[in-house]
């Protein structure tokens, strides 16, 4: 059974993938933009160690709020940007990702 603690933590994994996955996008378009959206980059601007954010981002570890808000730093988006992905997340969006990585 998912609990809701599960829950919040499987949207903070999915918020953060989709926003990378828009980072990626954005980078495409703007050659000139300096962040890097890799495990390595995002460790190297929010000064964290790499095991971190692939720990965070595979769901092996719930992030502290100061490391989650660095991670959303150095992607180059806001809290509030996180906020809504957060909030847009869908049951079934919870339910495939638990289906396609063995929850």
């Amino acid at each position: 059974m998912i609990t809701e603690e599960h829950i919040n933590k499987l949207k903070i994994i999915i918020s953060l993938k989709k926003l990378l996955e828009k980072g990626k996008n954005l980078q495409k378009e703007v050659k000139d933009n300096k962040i890097i959206y890799s495990y390595h980059g995002l460790a190297s601007n929010a000064l964290l160690r790499k095991a971190t954010i692939n720990d965070t981002l595979n769901g092996r570890t719930s992030p502290k709020a100061t490391t989650l808000i660095s991670i959303i730093e150095a992607m180059g988006f806001t809290v509030k940007d996180f906020g809504q992905e957060f909030d847009a997340i869908s049951d079934e969006e919870i339910k495939k990702y638990v289906q396609d990585h063995s929850w």
